[in-house]
């Protein structure tokens, strides 16, 4: 007797559950502010290798510069560096506009 009650009561929660699946699958509430909705968060875009340079300076070669150009065509990023080898790409800040 126990156990058929106990059977009844499992169908008729599945029942109920199949019937209604949104009291099943809830979204969560938040209570005060969430930290990953506020979050402002930094936004990256692809910069790719246009030319390497050599840097020029009081008439002596002083390293060199590769210029990237920027997914977004903003301005163009200059790194200075002592080898003539440059990164073909990399990932780079989204300027805020």
């Amino acid at each position: 007797m126990f156990n058929q009650n106990k059977l009844i009561i499992y169908i008729t929660m599945s029942f109920v559950l199949m019937i209604y699946p949104n009291l099943a699958f809830s979204k969560g509430k938040i209570y005060g502010n969430s930290k990953t909705i506020s979050k402002d968060y930094v936004k990256y875009e692809n910069c790719r290798l246009r030319q390497t340079l050599q840097n020029i300076k009081d008439g002596e070669k002083d390293g060199y510069k590769c210029i990237y150009k920027r997914q977004s065509k903003e301005k163009d990023i200059t790194v200075f560096q002592p080898s003539a080898i440059c990164q073909k790409s990399f990932k780079c800040k989204q300027i805020k506009q």
